[in-house]
């Protein structure tokens, strides 16, 4: 097993609570919108947005096109039962960025673990997210205490899996790639952005997988179901 010293954490879905914090953010703009807040609007939300985010992955959309017609869907697809807004797709979208701009809702272990590792190891966050809503989570999150560096894809003009993004973070933290594929260990929940861009860049991962979901497409050098299981990969 390799001696890991950096590790590259994904924020949404690993570190942070992106389901909690889109339901909260989502609901408090479909109230102000005058749009049905309940428990299957907010699902038909995420599966857009989850679609879009896939999309942008695979270089089929991009970030700016996103943002609004993820809400553009959203109106038209509530229309279609008969629930209507005056408020634009456009409008969603800087409501929708300010209220999730102030959730910060952890997995349960992710201080703890970020807390124990930072004594041994150098901790890192890689997202794919807006710089303006990312910013101003982190912000307020407990963790930032023991994060070193920042990784904003809007920022860095490059996405995960793409290898670019990881040769940019790479050479952000003064790593050759060979030297990156030795110490680095990336540590994310999605199979498409942060297992297939390590596999792209040449770095080990370590799949972070609570709900037991099947492999597809990509195999991660390890997985694991708590973000404790980490201690025995990085050795105590």
């Amino acid at each position: 097993m390799k001696k890991y010293d950096t590790i590259l954490f994904d924020a949404d879905g690993t570190l942070f609570d992106f389901d909690r914090s889109e339901a909260n953010a989502v609901g408090e703009v479909l109230t102000i919108c005058g749009l049905p807040a309940d428990a299957d609007t907010i699902s038909l939300y995420h599966g857009i947005n989850d679609a879009e985010w896939k999309a942008l992955e695979r270089g089929e959309t991009t970030r700016d096109r996103l943002k609004v017609d993820r809400f553009a869907k959203l109106k038209s697809a509530l229309s279609e039962k008969g629930a209507v807004s005056d408020t634009t797709a456009e409008q969603m979208c800087a409501l929708y960025a300010e209220h999730l701009s102030a959730q910060c809702i952890m997995i349960d272990g992710a201080v703890e673990v970020c807390e124990r590792l930072s004594h041994t190891h150098s901790l890192h966050i890689i997202t794919n997210g807006i710089t303006q809503v990312q910013k101003s989570r982190f912000s307020r999150s407990p963790i930032m205490n023991y994060i070193g560096r920042m990784f904003i894809s809007e920022a860095m003009g490059s996405v995960k899996p793409e290898r670019r993004y990881f040769e940019l973070v790479e050479g952000e933290l003064g790593m050759t790639p060979d030297e990156a594929a030795a110490r680095c260990l990336v540590v994310g929940d999605s199979l498409t952005s942060d297992i297939m861009g390590a596999a792209n860049a040449g770095l080990d991962s370590c799949w972070y997988n609570p709900t037991g979901k099947a492999p597809a497409g990509v195999i991660p050098t390890y997985t694991i179901s708590s973000l404790q299981q980490l201690y025995v990969i990085l050795g105590g």
